[in-house]
This record gives structure tokens, sequence and C-alpha cells, in this order.
């Protein structure tokens, strides 16, 4: 089977946003403020009329590097059964692929510490002090990759 990364409309990806970024959290819904941003895309690979893995990309500035042309990646999620099949790193390319059609000196998460591995497997590095993410009330970290 070849998974296919494609542009996604924000109701579609949303339940799995939902059900892997929200699992085990005082919060149950998964609406970012950058869901409206112009230039947001939201990727996504879909396996029998389902979204499996999605991610969203737009436009901000890194915190960690200001004044540097950047991409954010945020709501990155892989349905569970699927973690390490790699379809998250298909998402990544993809991503990568658009930062540099925009003319991106960065891309940039504010990743999850139990997700750190992938993200440092894809060459994305730790910036900053930890902090602690308030929807989730889980540990995180700024990771960057330079294009």
């Amino acid at each position: 089977m070849t998974d296919v990364v494609t542009s996604l409309q924000l109701e579609a990806i949303m339940p799995l946003r939902v059900a892997v970024l929200r699992k085990g959290t005082p919060v149950n819904h998964c609406n970012y403020p950058e869901d409206a941003y112009p230039d947001v895309v939201h990727l996504g690979i879909v396996r029998d009329d389902s979204v499996v893995a999605t991610s969203t990309w737009f436009t901000k500035e890194c915190p960690e590097q200001v004044g540097v042309p950047a991409l954010q990646l945020k709501g990155m999620a892989v349905a569970e059964a699927l973690h390490g099949t790699g379809l998250g790193a298909l998402l990544i390319e993809a991503g990568l692929s658009l930062a540099r059609e925009r003319s991106a000196d960065i891309v940039w998460a504010r990743a999850r510490d139990s997700a750190m591995g992938f993200y440092e497997r894809l060459l994305f590095v730790c910036a900053g002090d930890g902090f602690i993410d308030g929807p989730t009330a889980m540990p995180h970290h700024i990771v960057i990759r330079s294009l």
C-alpha cells in the first residue's frame, strides 16, 4: 500500500487530532487559533476513508529564532495502532517541502517530551527550556529543523 499525503479540511482531521492529542488530558477539544490563519495547511493520510495521520502547518515565528522565516508544525497525530510505521515521517517530509516552497529557513514545533525521539530521528534539535503545555498538562520543548 502506498500512502499519499494530501491536503485535507479541518473537519476531516479533527476526530484524529482529538483522539490522539487529547487522550488522557484534561481537555477534550483540539481547536487551535492558528487553524484560522490564511496560510494554514492541514496535511493528512487517508486509509479506507479514515484519516490515519495528520499535521497542521502555518507561517509563525519561532520564539527561539526570532526574525528567521519559519513554518510551525502543530497538531501532529498518527492513529495509535500505526505508530512507528513511518506515517509521521511522511507528514514531516511533506511539511518540509511546503516550508521550502514558502522560503522558510526553519520548521519548528512545540513537541511533547514523550515524542522527542521521533523528532530527533527526523533531524529536529531541541531549543530552549522545557515547559508544561496548558491544555495537555504535559512537558514539552521547542524543536527546530533547519532547511
